[in-house]
Formats: C-alpha cells, sequence, structure tokens
C-alpha cells in the first residue's frame, strides 16, 4: 500500500475509536483542495459539453414544421432552438431520378426558397439544422404536397403525344398555347395518373417537344404528363393523360423473337462513348470519359477516375466554341486480360494539348476481384496522331482491335480535314498498326473518311463500316494496301444533296480504288460492327450485325442484319429500336448489348 493510502487508514481507525471525526491531517487536506480546484475548473468544460448538443425536443418534432408552396416557391418554417446562431436548411424533392440534397443558410424560420420543385405531386424530404457555438443538432422530415400550386392550364395546352416505340420512348409536345416569353423555361415531369407521384426530367429544354425515354419504374402504368411554363408573368401547369405504357418486351425480327432491357446510364445531350465486355459486366466510357459497370442486374456501378483528355485546359480555353466542345469524345475502349483479374484498358479520345486537339491512344491498368473493379489513374500515352487538328470532330474514328500480343489495329478519321486521306504522312483517314510497346505506327490502308466500325471475321477478314457525306455510307474489307478513294470518289454527295461540279464526272462512281462491300443510298448514319458469335444466335451465324446513328427516311435508328457468303451480301434485315447506336458488344451470357445516344444501354437476347 502507498504512503497517502496508509495515512488515510490510520485517520479512519482514530476516528471510530473516539467516536468522533477529527480534523483531516495536513497531507490530506492540501490533496482534498487540490482536487477541489481541478473540479472547479474543469466544471464550465463539463458543462459546455453537456450542453453542446440541445435536447431534440428544443427543436421541435416533425409535425411542427410547415411547408407551403406557391408560384413555385417553397416555404419552411419551424419551432427556433434558444440560443442558435443559424440554421441549416437542406431539401431533397424525392421525385427525382437521382433524388439530390439541396442546402440553403437562414437566420431565422420561416425560409422561402425560390423552386421549380414546388409543385402538385411532388413528394420532399426536409432536415433543418440548429447551429450553436459548440456544435448544431437537427432533425428530419417527410413532407408530401398534394395540393395545385399553379394555375391550371387550358386542356388543349398539351398535345401531339405519340404512342411508345420499341425502347418505350415518348414524343410530348406543346399544342395550341405559345409556352414562353423571352425564351422562359418549360418544366417536364411524367407523371401517375391522379399527378401524386412524378418524376422530374433530367433536362429542361426550350424546344417544342421532348422525347423521353420511360424507365422500368414506369412501365406498366398509367402515366400523364406535366408542363410548368410561364406566360405573360403568370406560371401554369398542364396535364395530358398517356395512358398505360407497356413493359419491356419481345422484339420480333425475322429469325428470332427478342427479349428487349434497357439500363438508363444518365447522361444526355452529347454523343460518342463506347461499350467492352467484363465478364458478365459491360465496362461503359460515357463520352466525356468517366468509367462505369452495367452489373446484369441492371444496377450501374460508377468507378473512380477517368480517360485523360484534358477537359478542363478545353472548357478554360477562350474559343473553346470554335474547338468544338460538344464533339470532344471517347470513341472507344478495348480490354485486353493479362492474368486473372488483370487487364489492361485502351481508350481512344480526343486531349487538349492547350492549343490544338490530338486524337490519342492511352492505356491504364484495370483490375478484377469478384465484383469489385478498380481502373489506375496512371494512364500512359501510347499514340498520337499527325496532325494535331483546330477541332474535334465527330470524324475521329477509332475503333480498334488487338493483332497479336503486342499491336493494335485503329482506324482513323479524317477530322474534316479532307486532304490528309490520301497523305501517307498523316495519321488521319487511315488504318495503323501500332505497337503498344513503344507506340510506333505503320500505315496499313488509307482513303478512309469516318470508320465507326472495325470487326475480324472468322477467316480473318477485317470489316470496316464508314460514313459516307450525304448517301454512301460504306462497309468495306480492309486489305494491307488497300486505297478507299476518300475523297477523290464516293457514293455519296456533298452535304444538302449537292453535287461537286468540279468532279461530277466521278461522283456515285467508285472507279479506280478499292470499292466497298455494301454501301446505303440514302445513308443510315452507319455506325460500329461486329461478327455474330453463333452461340448467341446461331440462325445468324457469321452475319455482320451493324448499328446506325440517323432515323431520317425511315432508315436508320436500328439494328441491320447483313446476311454474307464470304463478302458477298445477300440480304440486309433493319431491326427498329428506337434510338442512334453508338456500339455493340457480345455479352458471355448471350446478350447483344447496343450502347444508345442519350445514355441508355439496350440488352437484347433469345
Amino acid at each position: 500500500m502507498d504512503p497517502f493510502g496508509a495515512v488515510i487508514l490510520d485517520y479512519f481507525h482514530k476516528s471510530l475509536k473516539n467516536n468522533k471525526l477529527p480534523p483531516p491531517p495536513r497531507k490530506i487536506r492540501s490533496r482534498i483542495s487540490l482536487l477541489a480546484l481541478l473540479l472547479m475548473a474543469l466544471a464550465p468544460a463539463g458543462w459546455m459539453y453537456f450542453k453542446r448538443i440541445p435536447d431534440i425536443d428544443t427543436l421541435g418534432r416533425p409535425t411542427d414544421v410547415a411547408v407551403t408552396a406557391a408560384n413555385r416557391r417553397l416555404t419552411i418554417a419551424w419551432r427556433e432552438v434558444p440560443d442558435a446562431t443559424s440554421y441549416t436548411i437542406a431539401v431533397r424533392p424525392k421525385n427525382e431520378l437521382v433524388p439530390t440534397w439541396r442546402e440553403y443558410a437562414a437566420t431565422s424560420s420561416p425560409y422561402a426558397i425560390e423552386s421549380m420543385w414546388a409543385m402538385s405531386g411532388m413528394a420532399y424530404e426536409v432536415r433543418v439544422a440548429a447551429v450553436h457555438a459548440h456544435g448544431q443538432s437537427e432533425w428530419s422530415a417527410p413532407v408530401s404536397m398534394t395540393a395545385p400550386v399553379l394555375q391550371a392550364a387550358p386542356a388543349e395546352a398539351i398535345g401531339g403525344f405519340s404512342s411508345p416505340v420499341v425502347g418505350k420512348f415518348i414524343v410530348v409536345s406543346l399544342g395550341s398555347q405559345s409556352p414562353f416569353t423571352n425564351w422562359s423555361p418549360w418544366r417536364w415531369f411524367i407523371c401517375s395518373a391522379d399527378g401524386l407521384d412524378c418524376k422530374v426530367l433530367p433536362k429542361r429544354q426550350y424546344g417544342p417537344s421532348w422525347r423521353y425515354f420511360v424507365g422500368p419504374a414506369m412501365q406498366g402504368k398509367h402515366l400523364s404528363v406535366q408542363v410548368d411554363y410561364d406566360k405573360e408573368g403568370v406560371a401554369y401547369s398542364a396535364t395530358a393523360g398517356l395512358g398505360v405504357v407497356e413493359a419491356a418486351g419481345v422484339l420480333t425480327t425475322h429469325l428470332y423473337d427478342l427479349q428487349s432491357s434497357w439500363v438508363y446510364l444518365g447522361w444526355r445531350g452529347v454523343s460518342g462513348g463506347a461499350i467492352a465486355p467484363l465478364g458478365n459486366d459491360l465496362l461503359v466510357a460515357t463520352p466525356r470519359g468517366r468509367l462505369a459497370l452495367v452489373r446484369p442486374t441492371g444496377e450501374v456501378a460508377h468507378l473512380k477516375g477517368n480517360v485523360p483528355m484534358n477537359q478542363a485546359g478545353l472548357f478554360a480555353h477562350p474559343d473553346k466554341d470554335k474547338l468544338l466542345y460538344a464533339r470532344f469524345q471517347v470513341a472507344d475502349i478495348l480490354l485486353k486480360r493479362h492474368s486473372a483479374g488483370r487487364y489492361e484498358l485502351f481508350a481512344t479520345h480526343h486531349y487538349f494539348t492547350g492549343e490544338c486537339i490530338r486524337f490519342r491512344l492511352s492505356a491504364t491498368t484495370l483490375l478484377q476481384q469478384g465484383a469489385d473493379v478498380s481502373v489506375s489513374p496512371e494512364w500512359r500515352t501510347i499514340f498520337d496522331a499527325e496532325p494535331c487538328v483546330s477541332t474535334a470532330s465527330r470524324q475521329a474514328g477509332g475503333r480498334m482491335l488487338t493483332d497479336g500480343p503486342d499491336h493494335l489495329l485503329v482506324v482513323i478519321g479524317t477530322n474534316y480535314q479532307e486532304q490528309y486521306a490520301q497523305d501517307l504522312a498523316s495519321h488521319l483517314g487511315k488504318l495503323v498498326r501500332v505497337e503498344i510497346e513503344t507506340g510506333r505506327a505503320e500505315t496499313l490502308a488509307l482513303g478512309l473518311r469516318n470508320p465507326q466500325g472495325l470487326a475480324r471475321d472468322a477467316a480473318g477478314r477485317l470489316w470496316e463500316t464508314e460514313h459516307g457525306p450525304e448517301g454512301g455510307d460504306e462497309l468495306n474489307v480492309l486489305v494491307a494496301g488497300g486505297n478507299y478513294g476518300w475523297p477523290q470518289v464516293t457514293y455519296g454527295v456533298g452535304y444538302g444533296s449537292k453535287v461537286n461540279v468540279s468532279r461530277a464526272e466521278a461522283m456515285g462512281l467508285h472507279d479506280g480504288f478499292a470499292k466497298p462491300v455494301f454501301a446505303w443510298v440514302p445513308s443510315i448514319g452507319i455506325s460500329s460492327v461486329i461478327v455474330n458469335d453463333e452461340h448467341l444466335f446461331p440462325l445468324w451465324r457469321d452475319d455482320l450485325l451493324i448499328g446506325s446513328l440517323s432515323g431520317t427516311q425511315g432508315s436508320g435508328h436500328a439494328l441491320f442484319r447483313v446476311r454474307r457468303d464470304g463478302t458477298d451480301v445477300q440480304y440486309v434485315e433493319r431491326i427498329e429500336v428506337g434510338n442512334r447506336i453508338r456500339d455493340l458488344a457480345q455479352m458471355p451470357d448471350r446478350r447483344l448489348a447496343l450502347l444508345l445516344d442519350g445514355g441508355l444501354v439496350h440488352f437484347l437476347s433469345r
């Protein structure tokens, strides 16, 4: 026992023996004094600790909040908290496709928010936090709006509904009402028929109509469409019935009935992007270089890291509009397996150097461990096409194939620089063979305009799909040393159906150069090509499957199946899919994946 403990025992022993409590020894008194002083010093800190978070009852229960809406203003009121220095308000419209919190700062109750979400049928979650000098406390509560908040527009304000096409797109437009004054925006919502469950369209636009993909969550339901707009200073809301939108179903073709399903990836307004199978998952690169996985269940998992494009530098450039930011995109991705769970990921894409746009081939490492997939942020440049050009063009090409263990084949477009297609000092308008280790590039074929697809069949033939100008989309078999004629010959004409007088005698001909196996007049906006795997669709054995981007003259927005015998084409079947097809891929689980412009993946299976 320590000396201080011995003194304490002796003190209590004497107290019991004398039946009274003598004064404590001086050593004990000094110890008690020090303890008292310490407690007195800590008391304020303890008091602040216990008071740093007020009791939740001081904030008021959810029934104490009042949320009202009128003329697109949400007004939130709550019982104020004593000694609160400020409040943080967060509002999340639960009807959004991707519900997102929006935060606001307030000094007192009530607080009004200018909001396009203040409409009938919207449901919210509201969160109020009281901020104190030593912390904050909060509560949250669901709040639903069930009363109309805008003036009803005339019944004929909305019209022009079309029946849902394959792919579950609906087209809505305004009827007799001109909805805008000085280009005030329209706000579109797809709603349940009773108007109490609305989904906000991910983008508002100023045009006269809206084309909307109805996802699985809203298929099979009675739906209506609602549009809010301003006219002469008054906010109006108009609704019209759509009826029942059928669930995803069967797509009938000549030899197969195909089961269709769709996954929405959530980007709009830009073209490009690419897909590649990763087991039964689908790896997707968005037009701006984000990477994601689409699981067989339809779940979308976004990956960290982007294809290196220097978009920030381009967007900050004073001549960004001249550099055509909207056409700045990823052209293709390709996976090359090295070992279990380890892949090399290649991407062809635009890159802004600070002064001009390069067409670039880059690579990094992708790791897969079970369901976990990661992409290394360390990208390396393998190859830059020459020359560096002044605009980012849709005529970039970019499809890739492996060519043995050490090389890639890449088709590159002209980027609207026609003169380079026949220039062997340039990579534009060429099929090149790139050595992966060194980046050394060899030109194999020239005279290409805008190659969109590249595939190899069982006999080793290279099939290429290529945009002509207006008319004359081509299906070619590329051979080493071949010259495919652009810009000297084409089956197409100038845009606007104009014949170039200086070359009128050559228009519509392909003399003197390698001819395409097949050409489309009018154009279908030809895109990616794959050779069908007979295990996927046995009756389509060795057929070519080709996507299209154009819907003009009833010829596009389709998947084209090309029946061939070697390089002879017997017939072409058009399979309507309802949207622009950017890329195609065959999955190991016997699904055919189509990447559609607008951020959709369309799966087809037997």
